[in-house]
This record gives structure tokens, C-alpha cells and sequence, in this order.
């Protein structure tokens, strides 16, 4: 006999704020649209890709880019900037360049973690359905909420990871589609909408 996966839950009541508005995620999912490396470098290249990003539908545009580019796109001020890092240090660097959320991988989140009360917020990031269950610790135990990096999914099957993810726990999808990730989390937030107590 197959086990049926246990249904999506809401998760832990988790309030976000991002660039000074609060965000409700206990079922609630945002998307984060990947502004690629620029062609020839280009501030202008990257301001123009952020506003298709947000015009096809999400909700911060992840400028994961050296801080003389992602500074342009925050300073613009039309969207939120998040920008996904692998170190203290290049955390810092993004929050001095204005970015309003930081994704941090789970051995690096206790230390790379923005302190209370800082005008920025931290995410911890997932890449994989495997790491899932232990990333998903981490951000509890720091009163974080998760993420997952899905920018290299592509294809039908991207769909069910992401929905997966979802399920999981996580409750931003930082992805290359945005399109498609906008009608995953949209999907998935009626459901968790509708399983609130």
C-alpha cells in the first residue's frame, strides 16, 4: 500500500517585513523573479530586466547581482530588492547596497541573519526537496521564515517541486519564471488559505 503525502498545512503564524510593509505568510506565498547577470554590465540593462520581472508578476525582484548593480534597483524604489548570499560578509554588502531581504543558506543563517529590529529581513534558502525537512528546522528555530530557490527548474515538473515546497513550509519561491511561479503560489495559497483553522 502507498502512503499518501500528509495535506499542505499552514505555516507557523509567520509575519515578514519587508522594505517597511508587513507580510502575513501564514498562507501567504510571494514570489521572488531572478534579474539575470547584464549582458554588457550595464546598470540600465539591469533596472530595465527588474521592471519586467515585477510586470510579469512578482512580488520582489532578486537582484543577486555585485552590490554597484543591485544599488540602482533598490534606490529606484519600485519594488522590493532580495538578493540570495552565501556569506556574512556579502550579506552585509547587499543590505548596505539597500536590499530589503537577504536569503541565507541554512549553515550560514544564525550568523548572516539580520539582527531584530533591522530594516531588512532574512529568509533562509532551500535548493532541494532533500534538504527541505532540515532547512525547515533551522528557520524555526530562528523565527525565520523559508524560501526555496527554484531558478533552475524548468519544465513540468517544476510545477510539482514547486507546489511541493510549498507544502513544505516554504513561503517564497525565488524563481527565473515568474509566470509560472505566480500561479504555483497563487494555487497553493487558496489551499492553505482554505485549510486555516
Amino acid at each position: 500500500m502507498i502512503a499518501s503525502p500528509p495535506p499542505p498545512v499552514p505555516y507557523p503564524a509567520t509575519v515578514l517585513v519587508v522594505a517597511g510593509r508587513t507580510v502575513e505568510l501564514t498562507a501567504r506565498v510571494l514570489v521572488a523573479g531572478v534579474v539575470p547577470p547584464p549582458r554588457f554590465g550595464r546598470e540600465g540593462e539591469v533596472l530595465a530586466t527588474a521592471r519586467a520581472v515585477l510586470d510579469g508578476g512578482a512580488d520582489l525582484v532578486d537582484v543577486s547581482l555585485p552590490p554597484r548593480l543591485l544599488g540602482p534597483v533598490a534606490r529606484a524604489g519600485d519594488v522590493p530588492v532580495c538578493v540570495r548570499v552565501a556569506t556574512a560578509s556579502a550579506a552585509a554588502e547587499a543590505r548596505r547596497a539597500g536590499a530589503a531581504l537577504v536569503l541565507v543558506p541554512p549553515g550560514d543563517a544564525a550568523e548572516t541573519a539580520a539582527p531584530a529590529g533591522a530594516a531588512d529581513a532574512t529568509m533562509v534558502v532551500v535548493d532541494d526537496l532533500a534538504g527541505l525537512p532540515a532547512a525547515r528546522a533551522v528557520a524555526e528555530r530562528l523565527g525565520l521564515a523559508l524560501a526555496v530557490d527554484a531558478a533552475r527548474w524548468h519544465g513540468p515538473e517544476a510545477v510539482g517541486r514547486e507546489a511541493a515546497a510549498i507544502a513544505g513550509g516554504c513561503r517564497l519561491v525565488r524563481t527565473a519564471d515568474v509566470r509560472r511561479s505566480r500561479r504555483v503560489a497563487e494555487t497553493m495559497s487558496a489551499v492553505l488559505g482554505a485549510r486555516r483553522p
